[in-house]
């Protein structure tokens, strides 16, 4: 009898907190949806397969305690290599449909306003949408996508005005702020400053941080302002290895701490995963002051400088600044595609450990006192 109280009371308390667990559902259908095609899809940077598509039907649900962004996407033949933004609060159910493989065109039915705006920037830019995911399942060349990308952002600009300012408007505006700001020859640079006055002054409360951030893509300052500003900081190197080989950046920069056991930390400011493992670390880092270690941050101009200088105000280490021929040697010496990626090199300079990815703490700090040693 009383073992089966205790049964009963533990069952109560798994439902207790199974009910208190808030979610939001996503119901999909395309007949051109292969059987076995891999469904991705999460929030706050992070998509893992949710479902396999069967008869063309997917469906999955997603924990979510607030309104929030989440993403969509497939892995599959004749899938593109792009992504439906599906916005989602509790308790919502939204229904994606569409008769081919292009997800991010399909039809997103939800009660949620920010995604009818979300509707409303597709259609307005459905043709030129469609050249490029195209483009992408076809292997264009850069340069050809690029020029579809440009179209793109010209498109959304034009739009932008006469829809609500809200998630997506912002999201959308934050995106071409970025990729405008990594082409010195963007050719619609003022047409853009006009649209983020204009998107900033009808802004409601709690975009603050977002039009800041997108304000210093916009209107960056200039670079040898920040290498002022930098010069009396010893731990903080932007562009002062500019001149070293590609070839002989990592040496140069392993070098400098022989001694020492070294953690180098390839990230970039608009890298989500990167950001979280910085905070995911900190404590760790603080717990380990006074130790025989050195943590080393490098970042590409594909990181807008401003934001690059007011991150790592945050980031205890020495920071890198490097040119994209540094970064891209250094990142194919690990055999890495992209950020973030992380390598410990030994008192003597050998190396010891590599990842892509984020590891968690107790990895890197085993293999950091293993080094240290």
């Amino acid at each position: 009898m009383k073992k089966s109280i205790i049964t009963m009371m533990l069952a109560l308390v798994t439902m207790t907190g199974l009910a208190q667990t808030k979610t939001a559902t996503v119901i999909g259908y395309s007949p051109a949806l292969k059987d076995g095609t891999l469904v991705f899809a999460g929030t706050g940077g992070t998509a893992p397969v949710v479902d396999t598509v069967q008869a063309g039907h997917f469906a999955y649900t997603l924990p979510v305690e607030k309104f929030t962004e989440s993403t969509l996407s497939f892995l599959g033949d004749g899938c593109p290599n792009s992504h439906t933004v599906i916005f989602l609060r509790p308790d919502v159910t939204v229904k994606v449909t569409g008769n081919d493989c292009l997800n991010p065109l399909w039809k997103v039915e939800s009660p949620i306003p920010e995604q009818q705006t979300q509707n409303r920037l597709t259609e307005y830019c459905h043709d030129v949408l469609t050249e490029k995911m195209q483009m992408d399942l076809a292997k264009e060349s850069r340069e050809k996508r690029d020029s579809v990308m440009m179209i793109l952002m010209k498109q959304q600009m034009d739009i932008l005005p006469s829809l609500p300012v809200d998630a997506a408007t912002i999201r959308t505006l934050y995106g071409i702020s970025r990729w405008a700001t990594n082409r010195k020859d963007f050719p619609h640079m003022e047409q853009l400053k006009e649209v983020e006055k204009a998107i900033a002054a009808r802004a409601p409360k709690g975009f603050e941080d977002q039009l800041a951030e997108i304000h210093t893509y916009v209107c960056p300052r200039e670079e040898q302002q920040i290498a002022e500003e930098l010069s009396g900081n010893e731990s903080v190197f932007f562009k002062k290895y500019d001149d070293v080989a590609p070839e002989n950046i990592l040496q140069t920069i392993i070098d400098k701490y022989k001694g020492k056991a070294v953690l180098i930390d390839m990230w970039e400011t608009w890298c989500g995963p990167c950001r979280a493992g910085h905070k995911t670390m900190a404590p760790m880092k603080e717990q380990m002051k006074g130790q025989n270690i050195q943590f080393v941050y490098i970042a590409s101009p594909s990181s807008n400088p401003t934001i690059w200088q007011e991150m790592i105000k945050d980031i205890d280490g020495d920071h890198y600044y490097l040119t994209e021929e540094q970064n891209h040697y250094i990142l194919h010496h690990f055999e890495s595609r992209g950020v973030p990626t992380y390598a410990i090199y030994d008192t003597k300079g050998h190396q010891t450990y590599k990842n892509i990815g984020f590891p968690g703490t107790d990895v890197i700090r085993k293999e950091l006192e293993a080094a240290s040693k």
